[in-house]
């Protein structure tokens, strides 16, 4: 496979990093369906439990916005008696909305040790919406990752991350991973996506590993978080070309998709993958591009003689989107 598609990689796309920074509204939502966060509030006391579900929802939507409600969401998520999904969605909410960590902090670092899984994993998860101002749980966070709950240490491993960058975090989840066994794979997949939007240098390679997977959904998972990496992630998928499984070169060239004009050079060089299943890809999503991929149509012309008749046939249904787009 060519270089010549890694060229300017290595430089910041900062005035579209900066237009993105202008263009993007801060989040002002003091309402969610009309109605204020007093009023979602005031239905945490409901006798209804339903209605206690969606009230913490509600302020949950809202967020920064539904400070005032703090109080009685703690309460809610410390009342072992409350009805599970109301004390999660309570969890939910305080990582949503945000305010207090030194009260709300210690309160989500005690919930993590729940019988009840939806509790831990929502604690777990507001804790690392916290960031780094939940540092004081991290040693209780670190202690959790030994419970025996695969969803919940993924949820737990990329808290961890985002609150201290812990070193048994990604780890644990690029093992997760590797087993490919199950939900909490498939999880820890997504959970790698999300964190590679904050640090791709140190997440990607983890994601290009994953597009061998023998589980399916972690493969496509990782695929579509290299590719929503953007032109950060194209040396990690170049080197995915490399590989001899057909399957994860696949994967590979559906990176390439999801990460639309950069990958362009690299699908026109897997149309000469010695797999149809790659060149089909490639050939596919050249034609999503449309009138972006038309220095791609000598290279597709040719693909229209492939032996494959797939091959062919999406090369030929890309040439008709790209002239007609």
């Amino acid at each position: 496979m060519s270089s010549a598609w890694l060229a300017g990689t290595r430089r910041a796309p900062l005035a579209a990093a900066l237009l993105c920074a202008v263009l993007i509204p801060r989040a002002e939502a003091q309402t969610y369906r009309g109605r204020s966060a007093d009023q979602w509030a005031a239905d945490l006391a409901s006798g209804d439990l339903d209605q206690r579900w969606y009230a913490a929802h509600g302020l949950a939507q809202i967020g920064p916005g539904a400070a005032a409600a703090v109080g009685p969401l703690m309460a809610i998520l410390a009342d072992r008696a409350e009805f599970e999904y109301v004390r999660a969605s309570a969890a939910f909410a305080l990582g949503r909305i945000g305010a207090e960590p030194h009260r709300v902090v210690p309160l989500l670092a005690e919930t993590l040790s729940s019988d009840l899984a939806s509790v831990r994993r929502n604690s777990a998860r507001a804790l690392g919406r916290f960031g780094s101002k939940a540092q004081p749980a991290v040693d209780k966070m670190a202690d959790a990752l030994q419970r025996d709950d695969a969803v919940f240490r993924v949820e737990l491993a990329e808290a961890l991350w985002l609150v201290a960058r812990h070193p048994r975090a990604l780890p644990l989840l690029a093992e997760q991973v590797r087993l490919a066994d199950g939900p909490a794979a498939f999880e820890a997949a997504e959970a790698l996506g999300r964190l590679a939007e904050r640090s791709p240098g140190e997440i990607t390679p983890v994601l290009a590993q994953a597009l061998g997977s023998e589980n399916g959904d972690v493969a496509r998972s990782a695929a579509r978080s290299l590719g929503r990496a953007g032109r950060g992630a194209l040396p990690q998928v170049a080197a995915a070309f490399r590989l001899e499984s057909p399957a994860a070169r696949r994967r590979a060239a559906e990176a390439l998709v999801w990460m639309g004009q950069p990958g362009m050079a690299g699908l026109v060089d897997a149309l000469s993958d010695p797999a149809a299943e790659v060149r089909r890809t490639a050939a596919r999503g050249l034609g999503r591009l449309g009138r972006a991929a038309r220095e791609a149509e000598p290279v597709l012309l040719r693909a229209v003689n492939d032996p494959d008749p797939a091959v062919r046939g999406a090369a030929a249904t890309a040439l008709k989107q790209i002239s007609s787009g």
